[in-house]
């Protein structure tokens, strides 16, 4: 019997410099792992990170330390 993987899941964060909709090359390549992990039966998603509000820091409550938080995600204070 194969291995069963159904109860896995997997999160890619695609660090690429280019924004949505733009051709990412890391994308590609996360998406050719992607499709081995899903025929797998794994639960895959891919985050573009440069699309997403991140609070970057050490701090476990970033909006202490200059970020504020709108419509519920953290952005850097201006």
């Amino acid at each position: 019997m194969p291995p069963d993987y159904a109860d896995l899941r997997a999160l890619f964060i695609n660090c690429t410099l280019k924004r949505s909709p733009e051709v990412s090359n890391t994308e590609g390549l996360a998406r050719i792992a992607e499709e081995i992990m899903r025929t797998n039966g794994v639960t895959v998603e891919i985050v573009r990170a440069i699309d997403r509000d991140i609070a970057t820091g050490v701090w476990p409550d970033m909006t202490e330390h200059g970020w504020t938080v709108t419509s519920g995600r953290p952005s850097p204070s201006k």
